[in-house]
């Protein structure tokens, strides 16, 4: 039985505190201030969409830097905020007598020109939102400790290396941001790098290093990305007095494991799930805004809409899947409901007039809504042209990397029967390496979205529609079905299962939300204490949730960081990096594994280390051959070994099994390895000569005649 592991941590409550309130300003302001200069003023859209626009920002300022040789830094994310204000500020130009005219025909002219919802229904909502946000943070300090402490899962090396990286370099270009060695930064290649910008920022300004800043965005993504998103998006697609229902889902989606938690920490797909977590908020500012704007208008939000869309593809490709389907399934039963429907509008509907494209306003004529819904459209071709620019390259290398991924990755799940595949995806279990089964179900949300579906009705049929398009996708990969539509899909999910249903999960918690406003507005029948009672409900329903599954989810945080159940980096670790540092010449190397901890020696103490991958990649030859031959001191090695003055080998004997795949297995000459063969025993190998020991942790030097010098 192997020894507890040690964990490392540090820092102070208050000093976390400030980390997590940095990291949210950072998320925050700079989108926030492009969309006021661009004319937004609803305060669900500003706050729900901002995260989005601010990562497109430092999108522009890591892409502006990187084409320039210069060092991205917060004064320059700064400096591009201010800049991308002015410019939608320019564009928009004053707000002129019409736009007025517009917002009163809407039932929104003087105060109420879409700043803020009615006092009810936002209080309530914000009462939500901000129990949803407690929660995710007492989750995170349960299960974290510390935001110093590091996580031990398998594609933290790579979340750690690529902000470390951006920290002590300034080199956030999205298409090398996976510097594959990270002092020369060749060979590189694209990794979806929004997340790690917002990182290092985060840890630049708050001081603290890259694994604090990486985990205080992880938490900030959970308490205050996603929950705003869905109030945007529940306030953009719901009659404006059904807003609870956006914290309702809030609520849910704090204490759902699946898809965004168990993504961030049990799979490791942070950038994936931090995609989804924007994507509310982002779908909510593509769909046409609730007022009616003039050419003016909407040409001072492109900017806005066009960093948005930017910032949700850098932190993940999956966004747009995420963001375009949302879009288009709601607009597309906005055009059909307008269909059957046609023009007509009666007092009880008139609060939703405004709640689809083409609706005509009291008071407004077809041809004049047709023209404002044509004048949307042409500044979404705009933004999308301007997003394009800024990530189209990086998009095409993302579906170069992935594609075909449904026969290159073996699926996360077998194939399941079509009975079983609907509860797996109506039930919500667990799922997991905390559930493998499926036994685990979240019955309180399973009921409460199920409830929201079949009380949805006409108004809150975009949401219904779109989950449920979501749900049968899901439902086609649990029974294995193929054809080419399909298999992008799967692509663009690795061809796993919690990729293809994360899609879906905002539409699920929205439902769930639906169904609270509905009971409400039955309990009050109609009066004015429908809100408090919405939000009483949304809190029952939180506090059922967190009975039935809160205790399994701080268990799934402790075993990868409090109480990890395996280990990577740990005391042991830290004490060979620190060592390291002291004795590594300038110009020297550091031969390492890239599945144990030592990669942490360049993240915390930014030791020169060679692996930066569990396993080194094809583009890596040399490194290859390190990792198999080392030991033997083979011709070829010796070469390496000299050319680059690899001096030094870091092991550590306990680092986890890693199945290898099967191109990797034939090289390697093993299935799997812990350590990589030319790693293994070099007590007994020629040439290395042992310096240092902490626990498992080893560092040999490499003498002289080893190296062929």
């Amino acid at each position: 039985m192997n020894p507890p592991v040690v964990v490392v941590t540090g820092g102070s409550s208050a000093g976390d505190v400030l980390t997590l309130v940095v990291a949210a300003l950072w998320v925050l302001v700079p989108g926030a201030a492009v969309l006021v200069a661009g004319g937004v003023r609803r305060l669900p859209l500003l706050l729900g969409a901002a995260p989005a626009v601010s990562i497109g920002v430092s999108t522009v300022a890591a892409s502006a830097t990187g084409a320039t040789g210069t060092r991205f830094a917060w004064w320059g994310v700064l400096t591009a905020a201010l800049l991308l204000a002015g410019l939608s500020r320019l564009l928009r130009g004053p707000v002129l007598p019409a736009e007025n005219t517009l917002s009163a025909l809407a039932g929104r002219g003087g105060r109420a020109e879409g700043v803020l919802p009615a006092r009810g229904p936002l209080l309530a909502a914000g009462v939500l939102v901000l129990a949803a946000a407690a929660t995710t943070c007492e989750l995170f300090r349960r299960g974290m400790g510390a935001l110093a402490t590091p996580s031990q899962e398998h594609d933290t090396i790579t979340h750690t290396l690529v902000t470390a990286r951006i920290l002590r370099t300034g080199d956030a270009a999205p298409w090398r941001a996976q510097a594959l060695d990270v002092v020369t930064g060749t060979p590189a290649q694209y990794y979806p790098d929004g997340l790690h910008q917002w990182a290092a920022l985060v840890a630049q300004t708050a001081r603290v290093d890259a694994v604090s800043g990486l985990n205080a965005t992880s938490v900030v993504v959970l308490a205050v990305v996603q929950t705003l998103g869905l109030l945007a998006l529940a306030d953009r697609v719901l009659p404006p007095r059904w807003l609870p229902a956006g914290g309702v889902a809030a609520v849910a989606s704090a204490l759902a494991y699946q898809p965004l938690l168990a993504m961030h920490h049990d799979s490791g797909a942070l950038p994936n799930a931090a995609a989804i977590a924007l994507a509310p908020g982002a779908i909510a500012l593509v769909l046409p805004p609730r007022e009616l704007l003039p050419w003016r208008g909407v040409v001072g939000r492109v900017p806005a809409v066009a960093l948005a869309c930017a910032g949700a593809v850098t932190v993940h490709p999956s966004a747009a899947l995420t963001v375009g389907s949302g879009v288009l399934g709601v607009w597309v039963v906005w055009l059909v409901t307008d269909a059957f429907s046609g023009l007509r509008r009666t007092p009880r509907g008139a609060e939703d007039t405004l709640s689809a494209p083409g609706r005509a306003l009291p008071g407004a004529d077809s041809v004049f809504s047709t023209r404002a819904t044509g004048r949307w459209l042409v500044g979404l071709v705009v933004a999308g042209g301007l997003a394009g620019g800024l990530v189209g390259t990086s998009l095409l290398q993302a579906a170069s990397a992935g594609g075909g991924s449904s026969s290159r990755f073996a699926r996360d799940l077998d194939p399941e029967s079509l009975p079983d595949a609907l509860h797996r995806v109506l039930t919500l279990p667990l799922q997991g390496g905390m559930d493998p089964a499926g036994t685990q179900e979240q019955w309180v949300l399973a009921v409460a979205v199920l409830a929201g579906l079949a009380l949805a009705g006409r108004r809150a049929l975009p949401v219904a529609f779109v989950w449920l398009v979501w749900s049968a996708l899901s439902v086609a990969y649990l029974v294995d079905l193929h054809a080419p539509g399909l298999d992008l899909v799967w692509d663009s999910a690795w061809n796993s299962y919690y990729r293809v249903v994360a899609h879906g999960s905002p539409w699920a918690w929205l439902l769930a939300g639906i169904a609270v406003v509905r009971v409400a507005g039955w309990l009050t029948r109609g009066r004015r204490a429908e809100p408090v009672v919405a939000a009483v409900l949304g809190l029952a329903l939180l506090a059922g949730a967190a009975v039935e599954s809160g205790p399994s989810e701080v268990r799934a945080l402790r075993e990868r960081y409090a109480d990890p159940a395996y280990e990577r980096i740990d005391a042991d670790d830290q004490a060979a990096a620190r060592y390291l540092a002291s004795v590594v010449r300038p110009g020297q190397r550091v031969m390492n594994s890239g599945n144990d901890g030592s990669t942490y020696a360049y993240v915390l103490q930014g030791v020169p280390v060679l692996a930066t991958t569990a396993v080194p990649l094809a583009s890596q030859p040399d490194l290859r051959v390190l990792a198999r031959d080392l030991r033997a001191l083979t011709p070829q090695v010796r070469e390496v070994l000299r050319r680059d003055d690899v001096a030094w080998v870091v092991v550590d004997s306990l680092a986890p099994g890693l199945p290898l795949r099967p191109a990797d297995a034939e090289f390697f000459g093993v299935p799997g390895y812990a350590v990589p063969p030319g790693l293994v025993d070099l007590d007994t190998a020629p040439g290395f000569r042992r310096v240092f020991t902490s626990g498992s942790v080893g560092v040999w030097e490499i003498e002289s005649a080893a190296q062929g010098s």
